[in-house]
């Protein structure tokens, strides 16, 4: 049996510290590939170096919710910097985390939208799949995706165990990842909607 990470963020400054032993622990504990995602133009940068450092490792480039610039000429430049990474690295295997996060980030909506948007864009023009954030924004996201059609899909790795996302989103083809939500006080219906796949 292969165990495969899906999502870390071991590109992330906290790990700067002890980064290659805690690594080396993963290799070791049986681990044979593992996606360190971006969800910034930085983190993206640095989640690439890592992929071309170890042979196991993988990455995502993408702006999250949380990290787009303030103006829509730094996101272009950010979008331009992105695709020129993953046209150059077969090491690039999604576009993400994107997606709208109106909980921490209730400002800018309409550039949270605008940066989903460009960014699916440019995952269909890489022939990339889309690893979607999505929090406090469940109809506005599924909206998106459906006037905004995703060629090879991806995953929901950060959303809400809410029924109708859950149910739509599987009816557009995508991935539920059930990982930190699983633990926040209100997910009570986490086991029903896991145990009968969100009929």
């Amino acid at each position: 049996m292969e165990l495969f990470d899906s999502h870390a963020h071991l590109n992330d400054e906290k790990f700067n510290q002890d980064r290659d032993s805690i690594i080396e622990q993963i290799k070791e504990s049986g681990v044979t590939k593992l996606i360190s995602a971006g969800y910034s133009l930085e983190s993206s940068i640095s989640a690439k170096e890592l992929a071309d450092k170890y042979d196991f490792i993988y990455t995502t480039v993408g702006i999250s919710p949380n990290d787009i610039p303030q103006t829509e000429e730094e996101l272009w430049i950010m979008l331009d910097k992105m695709e020129e990474m993953a046209k150059q690295s077969k090491k690039i295997v999604a576009i993400g985390e994107i997606g709208l996060d109106y909980y921490w980030n209730q400002e800018n909506k309409d550039l949270q939208r605008l940066a989903f948007k460009k960014q699916i864009e440019l995952a269909n023009r890489l022939a990339l799949p889309i690893v979607i954030h999505t929090r406090e924004a469940v109809m506005d996201t599924i909206e998106i995706l459906k006037q905004n059609k995703v060629i090879l899909k991806g995953v929901f790795h950060c959303c809400p165990l809410n029924r109708e996302l859950v149910k739509e989103a599987l009816k557009l083809g995508f991935y539920i990842s059930f990982a930190g939500p699983v633990t926040f006080k209100n997910s009570k219906n986490a086991e029903e909607i896991i145990r009968n796949g969100a009929k």
